[in-house]
């Protein structure tokens, strides 16, 4: 039995055999890896063991009828796993109409806004032929797959690469997120929602191509975490103009600002239009919407942006200097970071318009140099009394290391509070304790020592979570490297902290990007 009474399974994995694949030195073949990650993932959030089914062996026609086909009609959610060879195999897709057909006589296939079918891609595969499959319109896709260092697309392999493994786990963490979501909302009845329940302004992140996969990926999950509506829901926009146009109009009426993530690459061209990427469409629909005084557009790219592609060229020029471009958009090239606050930024004033129109500041067109200087002012910090408190997360493998003693001792000397993680065993005490840290102190420092790279990924989204529910900014945050190196350390990199690399024996040098970031946000004079 799973989580859902009714159902005795949660998830049922579709796959083509070929699929699931091994390399050497992988422990798990590749669908299996995945079986058993997601059920990690997905019991975390829902705080019990998922009931997940996936059939490890080939069967032919009169097993699909007893084992297969019973399986499907018990399942709660489906996940198919995208490749060309899950589109050509007639198995897979008679799972799926298998699973439609159940779904439609049990619960419905919607529940509310969610969808009871999810996909990952492992490798890319033909929108026109996912087109052709109806019931996988709308739902949501997570793409596990990533260039290598030829540029070629191909699977992530988080067992023999520790950068890749990252990726994975990010996005594999936002689908066990939405599936956890609708497992929950089906043991609802269908709805979280109740009489008189507000709800939360939403926000249109525009498509992007693959070279901005992670950035749009963490703007979403940045929105979510805070509480906000991100639209479209996961799952792919219709591939036909006609359809493609309709339905991002429906979701742009419902936005309060669209943001606009411009990458290098050009993306797909909709069936029935000429020219224009499906980027530069949403970008024209969401200005037409822009008319309208309470919407806002967010154009950003990396600085220095320069397409090889000359289509894309021609976008991004038009996205620089035509001067209809500009009305009512805030345009960047800057990091990620900026993005953030300037985001966050401006849904503060649309929040604050809304509960107040009497007093709503005149719209303008602003400089992201002034939005940041304006940010610097609303930090606040610990009272002049007490001292900055700094949170040292670390994993209790190093908890008793002579290297994070020589860190906090050093803090400690330069007049600072440093606090540690009890070395408690009790897991629940050990998370209070954590989000209670995380609530009082004036900056934080993880420690990434023994533990893996998917600690360290899961600590970076808690300490997201938690700075989106904090009433007062965070002074400074920072990731130190100690020992031992491995390549996941080698190829770390992230916009969210200050990455502190040291030497073989402890230097305080290599905190000098922290404290300075922490000093000038003391006195005031860093952005937030």
């Amino acid at each position: 039995m799973g989580y859902l009474p009714p159902f005795e399974e949660d998830v049922f994995i579709s796959y083509a055999h070929l699929d699931d694949d091994t390399l050497p030195r992988e422990r798990r073949s590749w669908v299996a890896q995945l079986d058993y990650d997601l059920k990690q993932l997905v019991a975390a959030k829902l705080r019990e063991d998922p009931a997940v089914w996936r059939d490890p062996d080939v069967r032919g026609n009169e097993d699909f009828e007893t084992v297969i086909s019973q399986s499907l009609a018990r399942a709660a959610t489906l996940l198919c796993v995208m490749s060309p060879t899950f589109l050509d195999g007639k198995w897979c897709q008679r799972e799926l109409e298998e699973f439609v057909s159940s779904a439609e006589r049990n619960f419905g296939l919607q529940v509310g806004a969610k969808n009871r079918i999810f996909k990952v891609e492992k490798l890319p595969v033909d929108p026109k032929k996912v087109e052709t499959l109806r019931p996988l319109h709308g739902t949501g896709t997570y793409k596990l797959y990533g260039p290598d260092p030829e540029g070629k697309l191909r699977p992530f392999r988080p067992q023999l690469d520790d950068k890749e493994s990252l990726s994975y786990y990010r996005r594999l963490d936002d689908l066990a997120e939405d599936i956890a979501a609708t497992l929950k909302r089906m043991r609802q009845g269908g709805s979280f929602e109740t009489p008189g329940t507000a709800k939360p302004l939403a926000v249109y992140v525009a498509a992007t191509t693959s070279d901005l996969d992670e950035e749009a990926n963490e703007i979403r999950r940045d929105l979510r975490d805070r509480g906000y509506a991100v639209l479209p829901p996961p799952g792919d926009l219709p591939f036909r103009a006609k359809d493609f146009k309709e339905r991002v109009g429906q979701y742009l009426s419902q936005a309060v600002l669209s943001v606009h993530l411009i990458g290098a690459e050009y993306g797909f061209v909709p069936e029935g239009e000429n020219t224009r990427s499906n980027a530069w469409l949403e970008h024209e629909m969401a200005m037409e919407r822009s008319r309208a005084k309470e919407f806002l557009r967010l154009i950003w790219m990396r600085p220095r942006l320069s397409p090889s592609d000359p289509r894309q060229r021609r976008f991004v020029e038009y996205l620089r200097d035509d001067p209809g471009v500009q009305a009512g958009a805030d345009m960047l090239e800057t990091n990620l970071e900026d993005l953030k606050t300037v985001l966050q930024d401006r849904l503060r004033e649309i929040k604050e318009s809304q509960a107040a129109p009497a007093e709503r500041p005149e719209r303008r067109a602003c400089v992201f140099e002034e939005r940041a200087q304006g940010a610097a002012t609303a930090a606040t910090v610990a009272p002049a009394s007490e001292p900055i408190r700094i949170y040292i997360i670390c994993d209790q493998l190093d908890l008793h290391s002579d290297r994070l003693a020589m860190l906090s001792d050093f803090l400690y000397d330069q007049g600072y509070e440093c606090i540690l993680p009890s070395d408690v065993e009790d897991e629940r005490e050990a998370l209070q304790e954590h989000a209670d840290n995380l609530d009082i102190c004036d900056a934080c420092i993880i420690y990434f020592g023994e533990a893996s790279d998917r600690w360290l990924s899961t600590k970076l989204r808690e300490l997201r979570k938690a700075l989106s529910r904090r009433p007062r900014p965070i002074l400074a945050k920072a990731v130190y490297m100690a020992p031992p190196e491995t390549a996941g350390k080698r190829t770390l990199r992230t916009h969210e902290a200050n990455v502190l690399r040291d030497s073989e024996s402890f230097s305080p040098d290599c905190l000098q990007p922290f404290l300075a970031q922490l000093h000038g946000r003391e006195k005031g004079t860093g952005a937030r």
